[in-house]
């Protein structure tokens, strides 16, 4: 029997106040299988990787993954798995080396095994010769590989890829694909993958699951999918979808050449036995009923049509979540204000009326209002505060108190608490016994 790398029972997650994202999913996929995970948006795929990967927790049901229970052993988990969420998680201000050498620790490698690691991954993505350049001077084909790399480096036996070509041009997306697909011929790495390409699911899986509204609604080889889609597929297109229009649908439902049919907006899909030799005839049904055909389009059965089957929606017509810019992520909460929002592409007028709202804010808050002269403080107080944090120790900032409002006692104020710091310092236990001692 072959034996499973990932086993997903039942498994129920559930957001405040009652959002099902994930709902007795079942999900099963073997040792050295890539199986693709279809689906709209907010149907719960990213979810469902997340719960398997120990990175949100669930409500209901098992996640075993290469042989271990993400509930009771989720550190072995952890060890065994590599993930790549949409979002990227490499820093791009530090170098790409710099990057695998950070995982590497945190996966607590010998150093000689993360340098020997780092030197079969540059040269299997290719990264060579950017490995020791920032991260922000790479193109996206390059960041995502190197994403990817760094995943990998510890040697996991399962790996997870949310959206891996996600906003990559068409060139970078099949190099991204010929990797994966290597990584699974000639590693035997399991993978899980989420996408909304359609071809990306057809070439690169073994296995493909459609999931909708939190549920896996069927899972087979992308072929036998196509298959289930009996005969050819012909997709009529109206401009308007009037009583002319539906008696068409309810007379060429009457044929019998039509295998199935599936409405989406105004474009009727219909599933045909010898789609070429019976176009001709169901034009004659339209033209009997008078119905205004804009387009029509015949061909073989696609991942497409078992995805709107399923879904009741094209996959073609998803829009894809790309998220914000990478320097947003540092600018704030979504670098739109203050000082942040005119460093960051937003337009001076705009920075200073964002500015302008915070100083009103401030002089309106309680802590400015009941400080010593009352309302008149504002800005002034706040940059009192600010040059107080300044002189106290790094890393250690805290709002002053009333006793601290003007700079004597601040300066006083930091000074004292610096020196029980110190003496905190000198006092502890930890400080006592490293190296030998208090020396």
């Amino acid at each position: 029997m072959t034996n499973l790398a990932i086993q997903i029972k039942g498994l129920t997650k559930i957001y405040p106040p009652d959002k099902r994202a994930v709902d007795t999913l079942d999900l099963e996929i073997k040792e050295g299988e890539i199986m693709a995970l279809l689906g709209p948006n907010g149907a719960g795929k990213s979810t469902t990787i997340r719960a398997a990967s120990t990175l949100c927790g669930f409500d209901e049901g098992s996640v075993v993954i290469a042989g271990f229970d993400v509930d009771t052993h989720s550190i072995e988990v952890r060890q065994a798995i590599g993930v790549v969420a949409q979002q990227t998680g490499i820093d791009y201000f530090l170098t790409g080396r710099e990057n695998m050498v950070l995982q590497g620790h945190l996966y607590r490698m010998k150093k000689a095994d993360i340098n020997d690691r780092i030197k079969e991954l540059a040269s299997y993505f290719e990264l060579n010769g950017s490995i020791d350049n920032l991260v922000s001077t790479y193109s996206g084909g390059m960041r995502r590989k190197l994403d990817i790399a760094c995943a990998l480096i510890h040697r996991p036996k399962v790996l997870f890829l949310d959206e891996p070509t996600l906003g990559l041009d068409i060139k970078n997306r099949k190099i991204l694909w010929k990797h994966i697909d290597k990584l699974n011929k000639e590693f035997g790495l399991t993978i899980l993958l989420t996408t909304h390409y359609l071809e990306e699911a057809d070439n690169l899986s073994h296995q493909v699951a459609i999931i909708n509204n939190g549920k896996v609604q069927v899972v087979d080889t992308p072929d036998a999918l196509k298959n289930s889609i009996h005969g050819d597929s012909i997709t009529v297109t109206f401009d308007d979808v009037g009583k002319n229009e539906q008696a068409f649908f309810h007379f060429a439902q009457q044929q019998s050449y039509i295998k199935g049919s599936t409405w989406e907006d105004n474009k009727l899909h219909l599933y045909v036995e010898d789609g070429g030799a019976n176009v001709a005839a169901l034009m004659a049904v339209a033209a009997d009923n008078k119905a205004q055909i804009s387009n029509l389009s015949l061909s073989r059965p696609t991942l497409d049509d078992v995805f709107l089957k399923y879904t009741g929606s094209s996959i073609l017509d998803t829009k894809e979540d790309e998220g914000d810019e990478w320097w947003k992520q540092w600018a704030g909460k979504g670098g739109n204000t203050g000082k942040w929002k005119s460093q960051w592409g937003a337009s001076d007028s705009d920075a200073k009326e964002a500015e302008a709202d915070e100083d009103q804010s401030w002089k309106n808050s309680d802590w400015a209002k009941n400080n010593d002269n009352g309302e008149n403080l504002g800005t002034q107080k706040r940059d009192e505060a600010q040059s107080q944090q300044d002189v106290w120790p790094s890393g250690q900032q805290r709002r002053p108190g009333k006793e601290e409002s003007n700079n004597a006692a601040g300066e006083q104020g930091s000074q004292k608490w610096g020196q029980s710091q110190q003496d905190d310092w000198q006092n502890n236990e930890w400080n006592k016994n490293k190296d030998g001692g208090e020396k």
